[in-house]
């Protein structure tokens, strides 16, 4: 059964329900005092706002596995799609909407969707007890007799829509239930040859955070439980198997619809922005060539996507040997090379041209990466890119960072940049990549324009 389709047909149905109950109880359905046409229009404009937020929320996507972890995405799109339907309404005038009538259909809207999270989680369920839509899943570890009862539990019932073919440890072979399919040192051919797409870890294992990282980089879905990992390296979900904790580490990916709707609207805002702003690009190309001897232009070489090195375009706004100069003055000032190993930045650089300082104060040197968002190297939101060397300072969490392209702005630029310490901008872009959503994406483009303009922490 296709379930980001009935999720959605369902959601529609619950709003469409939760509008004509609200007339009834307001009106016992006699309208001849009210405009109706305004009324089934106010409605279509609340129920498409309302499915666009959900859907930007990644709702349609996740595979949920409670109710709970869904009711407060329902929540933000009653709030979004009312506010924005009362903007709407006051910007054209015509406020005849009855407020007790919106007051009924957003609390039946939320209760009716609520209770279809719960019939799609059903039915779900039903086609997992059936055999239907099931994962290959393996063991990775000793099973033990507490663990030997849970992964029975999940075998039999299908929980979470796993279907266990085989245990990956030389311990396992004395096992009735599970067959012994291998041993860990072939972990990698096991993955490939049957299709696996989660695994779970029921012990300690030589190595288990390089499995992790070869199961991440590969969208396997990773459930643990006991203390077989060390869960301050990793972002988990809470699952229960009655009310036993199962802990799953968070599939951090962009994917799916809402990955290529992401792209579509990069590309799209982009190109707009480069026509835009051309009068622009081509005087500050004009001033940089004018001002100081060297190309207009600066490559960077910095991360993308799955480790990548690709070139960052910005204006140029340091001197052409930029780099011999750096090295004199950290050889030269101990206090400086402390502040750049820090960093990687200088506050007062002293390499910078006079239209180089304006431009970064302004943020405009920035502009050409537009130009990167346009190849697909950048999206114009994400987390910072960073240089080589800096993939150190983001220690177990840079497994995350190079799964997702780097953004024009961020979390970051619109935080203070500069101003914030470089472990709190790690944290900040832990939060993007954890949280992602188009919602946010959009939130944070809204966000730039009045932190640029503020120049907060530029330099």
């Amino acid at each position: 059964m296709e379930y980001k389709i009935l999720n959605l047909v369902i959601d529609a149905f619950a709003l469409l329900l939760s509008f004509v109950f609200s007339l009834f109880l307001r009106f016992n359905f006699i309208f001849t005092h009210i405009d109706i046409e305004w009324y089934i229009y106010s409605f279509l404009i609340i129920m498409v706002i309302d499915l666009l937020v959900l859907y930007f929320k990644g709702i349609y996507e996740k595979n949920f596995s409670s109710v709970l972890e869904q009711v407060s995405i329902i929540f933000e799109g009653l709030i979004y799609s009312t506010s924005l339907y009362i903007i709407i309404s006051y910007s054209i005038k015509n406020t005849i909407f009855s407020r007790l009538t919106l007051g009924y259909f957003i609390i039946l809207s939320f209760i009716f969707q609520v209770i279809g999270k719960y019939i799609v989680l059903y039915l779900r369920k039903i086609d997992h007890s059936r055999g239907k839509g099931l994962i290959n899943t393996i063991v990775i570890g000793e099973i033990q007799p507490f663990s030997e009862h849970l992964l029975k539990d999940i075998n039999s019932k299908h929980e979470f829509g796993l279907n266990i073919i085989g245990v990956i440890d030389g311990k396992a072979t004395d096992n009735k239930d599970f067959d012994y399919i291998g041993d860990i040192r072939d972990l990698e051919k096991i993955l490939s040859e049957k299709d696996i797409k989660a695994v779970i870890i029921t012990s300690k294992v030589d190595n288990v955070e390089r499995i992790i990282d070869y199961c991440l980089s590969r969208y396997i879905s990773i459930y643990t439980f006991g203390n077989a990992i060390n869960l301050m390296d990793y972002p988990v979900e809470i699952l229960f198997i009655k009310d036993i904790p199962v802990l799953k580490i968070k599939d951090v990916l962009i994917s799916g619809p809402t990955a290529r709707l992401k792209r579509l609207m990069d590309f799209t805002l982009s190109l707009l922005l480069i026509i835009i702003l051309s009068p622009l690009l081509i005087l500050i190309s004009i001033l940089i060539k004018v001002t100081s001897p060297g190309p207009i232009l600066f490559k960077h070489k910095r991360l993308g996507l799955n480790g990548k090195l690709i070139d960052v375009y910005k204006f140029r706004t340091m001197v052409v040997n930029a780099q011999e100069v750096l090295e004199r003055i950290l050889a030269e000032n101990p206090e400086l090379r402390e502040e750049y190993e820090k960093t990687f930045k200088l506050k007062n650089d002293p390499r910078l041209t006079k239209i180089g300082k304006f431009l970064r104060k302004t943020s405009l040197d920035e502009l050409p990466q537009l130009f990167n968002v346009i190849k697909g190297d950048m999206s114009l939101v994400g987390p910072r890119p960073i240089v080589l060397e800096e993939i150190n300072m983001y220690k177990e969490h840079g497994k995350y960072l190079l799964r997702v392209l780097p953004g024009v702005t961020g979390l970051w630029q619109v935080s203070g940049r500069n101003d914030v310490d470089y472990e709190e901008r790690i944290k900040m872009d832990m939060h993007y990549i954890m949280n992602w959503n188009l919602w946010l994406d959009i939130n944070i483009l809204f966000k730039t324009i009045p932190a640029v303009l503020k120049r907060n922490g530029a330099y």
